[in-house]
């Protein structure tokens, strides 16, 4: 077994940026503190319990401002903060992780938050870049910034760390969609050169590290739209093409950018020159160092 350190950090989201105050989360630290000592199927009951009582914290407070700082918890809001996300994990003897989360959607600024409680107890299977689901089917992830679409005001892209297991690691573009019906994971915004995706998945060898941030527009020669920009990831050899455990970022970069109105509302860049190189973008630490090395957003 290998034994790893429950991921501690909370994000403020691509707005509000890494914040110390923790005064409002007071309460449900203890909740979230019983996760870093779990076992078995205990983890799951105690995400449960740390779900709902965040739940009731935030619907009997407006967290609206203060939510942006925890030191515990990924938390991300829209810009209106009508969306607000928070996750958290906990490690499984099995080497994968599991995952808890809570959606707080409002129709309107002021207007009571309706709850999405997520949960995923196994990470070890890679998501379906083809699927959208419900919330019962999240693929879980912790999430560290929150882009709005162009297009659709109620959809929301998401990019996430999934631990994966003892041979890879994920980073994750998560769409997002507040429906009628209900939250919904995975939608078909995502434009690449074999179809249109309804995910996008960095899969890649557990001891690398690999990039996934969000750029806002630039101008000047150098300059570029707002996009969404990653390493480029290719196997160690070529004879082992198709098998992630080997692969790692190539020095290249690839980036979705905005299409045009009516069509993808974003639109694989490949080779996307990097204006602004990414070291040192960091929103976490992951715990399982590795040679002096962390993993990178």
């Amino acid at each position: 077994m290998v034994l790893r350190v429950l991921l501690t950090l909370c994000w403020a989201g691509w707005l509000s940026g890494l914040q110390a105050q923790v005064g409002p989360y007071d309460d449900i630290r203890p909740y979230h503190t019983a996760l870093a000592g779990c076992e078995a199927g205990d983890c799951a009951t105690a995400s449960d319990a740390l779900g709902a009582a965040l739940e009731e914290l935030v619907g009997r407070q407006d967290m609206e401002s203060p939510a942006t700082a925890c030191d515990f918890m990924g938390f991300v809001a829209s810009a209106d903060g009508r969306l607000r996300v928070w996750t958290w994990n906990w490690a499984n003897d099995n080497r994968t992780a599991g995952y808890g989360g809570l959606v707080a959607f409002s129709e309107g600024r002021g207007e009571a938050p309706r709850f999405t409680k997520l949960k995923d107890v196994d990470s070890a299977d890679r998501p379906d870049e083809q699927a959208a689901v419900s919330a019962e089917n999240w693929h879980g992830a912790l999430y560290y910034a929150m882009v709005p679409d162009a297009i659709d005001k109620n959809t929301w892209l998401l990019l996430g760390w999934d631990d994966g297991d003892a041979q890879v690691t994920r980073k994750v573009i998560e769409p997002i969609q507040w429906r009628p019906r209900g939250l919904r994971f995975g939608a078909p915004v995502l434009q690449s050169p074999k179809g249109m995706k309804k995910r996008h998945v960095l899969e890649y060898a557990d001891a690398v590290q690999a990039s996934l941030r969000f750029q806002a527009e630039t101008r000047g020669r150098e300059g570029h739209p707002d996009r969404i920009i990653f390493d480029h990831l290719a196997p160690s050899a070529p004879h082992l093409e198709g098998i992630t455990a080997f692969y790692g970022p190539d020095m290249t970069f690839d980036a979705y950018v905005p299409g045009k109105k009516g069509g993808a509302p974003w639109v694989l860049q490949l080779e996307a020159p990097a204006a602004v190189i990414l070291e040192g973008d960091r929103p976490f630490s992951d715990p399982r160092q590795r040679n002096g090395r962390g993993n990178q957003r």
